[in-house]
């Protein structure tokens, strides 16, 4: 039986989220542009934190410290390792694209172009043609990439996490405490249907998805729930939300700039989003379990 805190915590999220995304709709605010984004960025995400703040403060009174934001009692060595993690997923991804783009030839999951032709007519694609990168000094494609993954690791520890906090003081503060009694699997699942959930309204407005906008609601959900097994992990071995919350903010700085070396495909499943980007989430939590048996036991 869930907990009434778990309730009234998911309530509040969701409420909060779910308004603020119905203004960005009932007002006709473009989707991705700076109105819909700063919306986003300071009405919904922070949602789940503030649901959290509520219930702690007013409703069962606890020390704010036990959603685990406090640096002191974060394990510093679990929190430097970090980028590990995030270079797991990002060569996971492409080493899944590689074989099942680029070897197989499946269009739909893509295919890896590193050249530099590829990139320009990436970036091109990606502006739609309102930028000619001809006329752009560009470094060479090691040096991009390199970029890509050191500014993804610099902003998720640093301006991402200010926001990914948002959702993860909910997520893994709350939301943990409240299941950390219950078996891994039960809490895991449950964290990433509710997750995925919490994003419906931003996905049908083409957060993510956009060419999928409804498919991409079930699709999340499972991105969801294969994200909320590492970050659980993170959750624990670092003893804070901060672990979870700089590996969101690295893979949300990187994502990006991963795609500018893929020939994208059907995004539900090419995209770092898609089941490619979920299988290489799978492989990161593999090698987590394989590395507490080894060196945290």
């Amino acid at each position: 039986m869930i907990k009434t805190p778990v309730v009234q915590f998911l309530v509040m999220a969701f409420l909060f989220c779910w308004l603020a995304a119905g203004a960005i709709y009932f007002l006709e605010i473009p989707y991705g542009s700076s109105t819909s984004s700063i919306i986003v960025a300071f009405l919904c995400m922070p949602a789940p934190a503030l649901s959290a703040w509520i219930m702690m403060k007013f409703v069962l009174k606890r020390p704010l410290s036990e959603l685990g934001v406090n640096w002191k009692l974060a394990d510093k060595k679990a929190l430097a390792i970090m980028p590990i993690w995030l270079l797991v997923w990002v060569i996971a991804y492409y080493f899944i694209t590689y074989i099942s783009g680029s070897l197989f030839g499946t269009e739909l999951f893509g295919a890896l172009d590193f050249s530099r032709e590829g990139l320009l007519m990436k970036i091109e694609d990606m502006t739609e043609g309102q930028l000619d990168p001809e006329t752009l000094n560009i470094p060479s494609i090691p040096v991009v990439l390199s970029i890509v993954i050191l500014g993804g690791i610099i902003a998720g520890a640093t301006i991402n996490l200010v926001f990914t906090l948002g959702e993860e003081i909910g997520w893994r503060g709350f939301l943990y405490n409240q299941l950390k009694d219950t078996p891994l699997h039960s809490r895991v699942l449950f964290t990433g249907i509710v997750w995925g959930l919490w994003h419906a309204p931003l996905i049908a407005m083409g957060h993510n998805y956009p060419e999928n906008p409804s498919a991409g609601i079930f699709m999340m959900v499972l991105l969801c729930i294969a994200l909320s097994y590492p970050m659980d992990w993170l959750r624990r071995t670092s003893n804070s939300v901060l672990g979870p919350g700089m590996f969101h903010g690295m893979i949300n700085g990187t994502a990006a700039g991963m795609m500018l070396f893929v020939i994208t495909g059907n995004e539900l499943l090419s995209s770092v989003v898609g089941i490619s980007g979920i299988l290489a989430i799978g492989i990161v939590y593999l090698l987590q379990t394989l590395f507490s048996s080894k060196v945290l036991s």
